[in-house]
């Protein structure tokens, strides 16, 4: 299995910042760094990651082998890889979905994000995750915790290194056989699966409405129109 090696600062602006930054200075894959405060995170699509003090803000470094075009699938397998995280922290499988493409729920409340960000040689990904505390304003989803769910507790440091392991056990599977090998497994926990829903693409002018069949083999949506 790839090796890692996490990091831990206790403060910076973006634990992915501190990833590219030595990404490009060489480190190799599985160099990770896991942040007990962030001031300035980000997530997909320019928006801004609350940063509260008590959650998990962790990045990592990947070199992937396969097909750059390829690379987006790397969402899916480490968003699946966060909710085994939380089964094996003690969750219930059945209350947790992921959202394509990035997004982990429970209780179709958001606990987790995932943000991906690429580069010619490597690519950092970043992993939000509420521990302790929930955003409470948040527009578009409810958020949820996870010690809303499990009266257990665990250091940061303990849950970074449970994810890290399990991501990179799945990284080599993927990297060797292929999303194909985890669509049951991804598809089994995706959230609306077979309903009805309306895709908004900058590029048509038009909306697209129609059941959602789960993912396709190469990580997109696979909707039946009409």
């Amino acid at each position: 299995m790839t090796n890692f090696d996490l990091n831990i600062i206790e403060s910076c602006s973006s634990t992915n910042d501190i990833a590219i930054e030595y990404a490009k200075k060489g480190l190799p894959e599985g160099s990770s760094y896991l942040s007990y405060l962030q001031t300035n995170g980000r997530g997909r699509n320019s928006n801004q990651w609350k940063s509260m003090k008590g959650n998990l803000f962790l990045s990592t470094i990947f070199r992937p082998k396969i097909s750059k075009v390829n690379w987006h699938q790397l969402s899916l397998i480490i968003s699946l890889s966060i909710i085994e995280t939380l089964i094996t922290l003690g969750l219930d499988k059945s209350k947790i979905e992921l959202k394509w493409p990035n997004d982990v729920l429970v209780h179709k409340s958001k606990i987790s994000g995932v943000l991906l960000e690429s580069f010619d040689d490597f690519i950092v990904a970043g992993i939000g995750l509420n521990i302790s505390k929930k955003p409470e304003n948040e527009i578009k989803w409810k958020t949820t915790k996870l010690y809303d769910h499990i009266n257990k507790d665990f250091s940061l440091k303990y849950i970074a290194n449970v994810i890290l392991k399990i991501i990179f056990k799945n990284y080599d599977i993927w990297e060797n056989k292929g999303l194909n090998f985890f669509n049951k497994e991804i598809n089994n926990s995706i959230y609306n699966i077979n309903n009805k829903i309306v895709i908004k693409l900058n590029s048509q002018s038009r909306d697209i409405n129609g059941v959602f069949l789960g993912i396709g083999d190469n990580g997109s949506l696979k909707i039946k129109v009409d």
